[in-house]
């Protein structure tokens, strides 16, 4: 779940390096489709498929549409909103996470638990306000971090429900059904931006941005999700998204010139206080394996 937080983190400056020279839509499809290629290619290079694996398609295609739900709306956010502001929101999935587990399968969290959460969100809207009071009373959110947020909310629905929907599937084959499911689905519901787009003339950058965006934050990512979902509780599992802004501001500050301003340390040093009790109170389930 480390390398998890570090290749999604990834995603952000380059999310906003080419938000402007590229649909999201027809960026998310080309990216899952990419991904569904390669990996499954190799599988079955490897023979690792099995019958099993395809029974219940149902899975896929619910988990499949809330990931790409979110993907969609990651990258529609960064057009208005920074990446340190929009992985500060991705903070706050642990928290919703819960709520979730609450709502769906009425799994209580204890207070330990839900006060590190709350330590948490408490950094991540320092740095989504940018460590202004007035920002926070007045709720002055942009439409980009909003966006965020129900993107977000998808992604935590994905973590909750993949140890639910698992059924002993690998990592890998898992990974792919649910990036064919989110391909299909992507293409169904706005198939007109992915056939306007002419893939010839996107331009070097968004090409390796493509290749970084299938491999490593979709295949890779995906992977180590899928795989961690069957050690840990939900809680715990989405409580490493917390490292997400570390990873971000880093990133900015290497390749996009970005400083990090003071607000910004008060905040992570909060989420990584957060990060630290969440993962000593958490226990691990045990019950499955990958």
């Amino acid at each position: 779940m480390v390398l998890f937080s570090l290749l999604v983190a990834g995603s952000f400056p380059i999310g906003q390096v080419i938000a402007y020279q590229i649909d999201p839509i027809a960026l998310t499809f080309l990216r899952f489709l990419l991904a569904s290629v390669l990996l499954g290619a190799f599988l079955a290079w490897r023979g690792a498929f099995r019958s099993a694996d395809f029974c219940l398609l149902w899975r896929y295609l619910l988990l499949g549409g809330s990931f790409s739900f979110y993907f969609i709306f990651m990258f529609e956010a960064l057009e208005t909103a920074t990446p340190v502001a929009t992985s500060s929101i991705f903070t706050l999935m642990p928290f919703i996470a819960i709520c979730l587990d609450r709502a769906f399968f009425a799994k209580r969290a204890g207070w330990p638990l839900l006060l590190s959460l709350l330590l948490g969100a408490w950094g991540a809207l320092i740095v989504v306000f940018r460590g202004e009071l007035s920002n926070l009373l007045a709720l002055s959110l942009e439409r980009g971090e909003g966006l965020f947020f129900l993107g977000t909310a998808a992604h935590a629905f994905y973590a909750v429900m993949v140890p639910k929907l698992r059924r002993g599937e690998s990592a890998l084959v898992f990974s792919f059904g649910v990036m064919v499911a989110a391909t299909l689905l992507i293409f169904i519901a706005a198939p007109r931006p992915i056939l306007a787009l002419d893939v010839t003339q996107l331009g070097v950058p968004v090409y390796w941005s493509l290749v970084y965006l299938a491999i490593f934050a979709s295949i890779c990512s995906f992977s180590c999700l899928n795989y961690a979902s069957a050690y840990l509780s939900s809680g715990q599992l989405t409580a490493y998204t917390f490292l997400t802004p570390f990873w971000v501001a880093l990133l900015g500050l290497q390749f996009l010139e970005q400083k990090i301003a003071p607000y910004m340390m008060v905040g992570g040093s909060l989420i990584l206080i957060s990060l630290i009790f969440l993962l000593l109170s958490g226990r691990q389930r045990g019950q499955a394996k990958p």
